[in-house]
């Protein structure tokens, strides 16, 4: 095993040091102070802050005002917004000019040390073919089911994963390119090769892409044992404001040691699980044995080459079991710990197991709170389905061209097209900030494509939108939150008017606010009522209910169910967009002839057309006695300075 100790850094590159920023001053105020702050070998580093375009004139100016002290601070302002994805890949390009270069988006903070690990990490592994990028961060967390992750610690500071980092990394000149060369290849990935958490990234991910490439290549990243660098986890991309992935900084002035690839009983795969080679050399036992190891459940069996598995799953006539009474499962098979929770199985003895097995974690509870919002995040999410014809690519364009692309949105756009203009419709997709699916469905009648996508969707929230109008994806995001704080409530629709904390508690939301019997009562109005952008519950619509809608008739469908709440909020613009089918006054007199239409009679119907305008004028006193008798639901409201939601009267 070869050990690195060397201290002398005059002979080796000395990389320059790449900030990516976009529009948050405080994050990247935060990280220049722990640059400012940082050792350094010499005073011939350079800095380059490269700022994607935004509205935001303050970033410009923390970068322009920051003093950097040990060589030439270079602030490159890009003339447009380039959007996450290209704005690493364009970063990346600066190895051509550097040398090497070690990347930080503002949400990082660096531990004192970073810098000369780097160094010499980069010299260390310059001529290791196997090795793709070197990470200043080191995960407590994997990415697959976020579990606790721990290394197995042999004679190095370091382990290796098939993962690349994106919390603080550095590249060279040779990395760099070897990986632009097989994107220039492969400039989609090669999806088929990638795990399924992966997956489901979005192709706007650079490090999906990235990882792709690891995986096709067969290379790694290098990790540190103790970490040089930590995620403040800051609005931007796959954040999710739970601390999960904050790690404990090296504040140790310690030289680390290294190890070769070749030799490191360290590795680890795409899933975090150590490779099969690593496991025979800490257990001869097991070296007779061709096998893949799938502690956690998560592979797909039918596509691993090995003869046998090691595996949390269940089977039949194991060849060798393990328990499961240590942490992280791997230290079982180090220490053969007698039971039968593990088993080294032949493929096809493997049986199907519902569920993961070790969702049961020994760790703190505030650690095990945080576990459990990610994964609440991540499955908690709406779709949006978004029927095109085979005249509305442009229109496809503007919707997906106003969707930000500063971060990754944790919900999904479905579309529903012909095989016409599927491809057309793939290249306008190509990067989008949301994981997109395509469903085909050749009708060219709108509401068919509607009613296929409703029936397509898998997620536990739905609505739908016409290409050509502008969601706020951030505002969509929330949909999961309101329909999992507030159990009562199965449809939501928002507000057509922008709202901002300064006018929100003078907000009149009358007009928004609709019952059967006031639908009934006011059919001129509702004829005007639009269903898109309306979300719903996927329990609430059944396979029968679905051959029922139409695109005019939605809105009404959904309130014959169950009452449809408020959002004070703007969910997203119809941009000038007509109503696909204008529903006929015979057509919304056919949708409200359900008995659940049918207006009160007695002394509230004759009140109605008394009150109804004050309410609607939003009179105190009248508007409550409206509200109360005709039982409408409540408001759903933000409070700004709690970042939730809650319900209100008005």
């Amino acid at each position: 095993m070869r050990i690195y100790l060397r201290t002398k850094f005059w002979k080796m590159i000395e990389p320059a040091i790449v900030v990516i920023a976009f529009n948050r001053e405080k994050s990247l105020r935060r990280l220049l102070k722990s640059l400012a702050e940082a050792n350094y070998p010499s005073s011939n580093i350079t800095l380059h802050i490269s700022i994607d375009a935004s509205e935001n004139s303050i970033v410009k100016e923390v970068a322009d005002t920051f003093v950097w002290e040990y060589g030439e601070k270079i602030i490159d302002l890009k003339p447009k917004n380039l959007g996450l994805l290209k704005h690493v890949l364009e970063c990346g390009e600066l190895t051509a000019t550097y040398e090497s270069i070690i990347v930080l988006e503002d949400d990082i903070v660096v531990a004192p040390n970073f810098y000369n690990y780097a160094v010499l990490a980069n010299d260390f592994y310059a001529e290791e073919e196997r090795i793709a990028g070197v990470s200043l961060y080191t995960y407590s967390s994997e990415e697959n089911n976020f579990y606790p992750f721990e290394p197995i610690r042999d004679k190095g500071d370091v382990h290796f994963i098939q993962v690349a980092s994106s919390w603080g990394q550095s590249w060279t000149k040779n990395q760099w390119s070897k990986f632009k060369l097989w994107l220039t290849e492969n400039p989609n990935g090669i999806d088929s090769i990638l795990p399924a958490y992966i997956s489901k990234w979005g192709d706007n991910s650079w490090k999906k892409l990235f990882i792709n490439y690891l995986i096709a290549s067969d290379r790694y990243f290098v990790f540190p044992n103790t970490s040089f660098s930590t995620n403040f986890e800051d609005e931007g991309t796959h954040a999710t404001n739970t601390g999960l992935f904050q790690v404990q900084l090296n504040y140790d002035s310690a030289i680390p040691r290294f190890s070769s690839i070749s030799s490191s009983k360290s590795i680890y795969d795409v899933y975090f699980e150590l490779t099969a080679d690593c496991l025979k050399k800490w257990c001869p036992f097991l070296q007779e044995h061709d096998f893949c190891v799938d502690l956690f459940g998560e592979k797909s069996i039918k596509n691993l080459a090995a003869e046998y598995v090691l595996t949390s799953r269940r089977g039949v006539d194991a060849m060798k079991s393990f328990g499961a009474k240590m942490n992280p499962l791997i230290q079982n098979i180090l220490a053969e710990i007698p039971g039968n929770e593990i088993g080294l199985y032949r493929k096809e003895d493997i049986r199907s197991t519902a569920g993961k097995r070790f969702l049961a974690i020994t760790a703190s509870p505030i650690r095990l709170e945080q576990y459990a919002k990610v994964n609440e995040d991540i499955l908690e999410r709406p779709t949006i389905v978004l029927p095109v014809l085979d005249d509305q690519l442009n229109d496809l364009r503007v919707t997906m061209k106003a969707m930000k692309s500063d971060r990754f949105y944790n919900l999904v756009v479905l579309i529903i097209c012909s095989s016409t203009i599927k491809d057309s419709v793939l290249e306008i997709l190509e990067g989008a900030p949301v994981e997109i699916e395509v469903v085909i469905n050749n009708s060219d009648r709108v509401s068919d494509l509607l009613r296929s996508g409703i029936a397509h969707y898998s997620t536990d929230y739905c609505a739908w939108m016409q290409p050509g109008m502008l969601i706020n994806l951030e505002k969509a995001e929330d949909v999961a939150r309101i329909f999992k704080g507030m159990s009562q409530v199965q449809v939501l629709q928002g507000l057509e008017v922008e709202v901002d904390e300064s006018n929100y508690v003078k907000l009149n939301t009358s007009s928004g606010r609709w019952t059967p019997q006031r639908a009934n009562s006011n059919k001129v109005e509702a004829l005007k009522l639009r269903s898109e952008f309306v979300f719903w519950r996927t329990s609430l619509i059944s396979e029968n209910d679905i051959s029922k809608l139409n695109c005019g008739n939605l809105f009404f469908e959904l309130l014959k169910l169950t009452s449809i709440y408020l959002a004070a909020i703007k969910f997203g613009s119809i941009n000038n967009k007509k109503a696909v089918s204008s529903i006929s006054i015979n057509e919304l007199k056919e949708s409200l002839g359900a008995s659940e239409f049918q207006p009160k009679t007695g002394f509230k119907s004759m009140i109605r057309p008394v009150f109804h305008p004050f309410f609607r004028r939003n009179v105190p006193f009248f508007r409550f006695f409206y509200k109360e008798s005709e039982k409408l639901p409540l408001v759903i409201r933000y409070d700004f300075e709690n970042n939730s939601f809650y319900l209100e009267n008005y």
